[in-house]
């Protein structure tokens, strides 16, 4: 019993050790690049500014894609919409419905269909 405490001991030492010398030694940059990430060469940190653009009304999104032209993006949602974002001031539009489950597909069908 009394030999597990000193390992135990000595152990809590040695950390506490390598603690200190790791803490004053961090302006030393190869101890430092042990606990961050490699710099990948070419990349960007272009996704620090970015924000999150909630989809009200639906849920999802559960994909986003941009069209050949840059425009979008776009989103398919649970109800089987596809969504286009619009920028701030319109904000996300119906671009496409992609069900007829949906109660506004049922709808216009059926007055197509009285019409003919």
């Amino acid at each position: 019993m009394n030999r597990n405490k000193k390992i135990v001991a000595s152990a809590a030492i040695v950390i506490a050790i390598v603690s200190v010398i790791i803490s004053i030694n961090q302006t030393n940059t190869t101890l430092r690049n042990l606990f961050c990430a490699p710099c990948i060469e070419g990349s960007n940190n272009n996704l620090e500014g970015s924000r999150i653009i909630q989809v009200t009304g639906a849920l999802g999104p559960e994909s986003i894609a941009f069209d050949p032209n840059g425009d979008g993006p776009y989103t398919g949602v649970a109800n089987g919409r596809i969504l286009k974002w619009q920028g701030d001031e319109l904000g996300w539009t119906e671009f496409a419905v992609t069900t007829s489950q949906r109660c506004g597909c049922l709808l216009l069908a059926r007055e197509k269909v009285s019409r003919e």
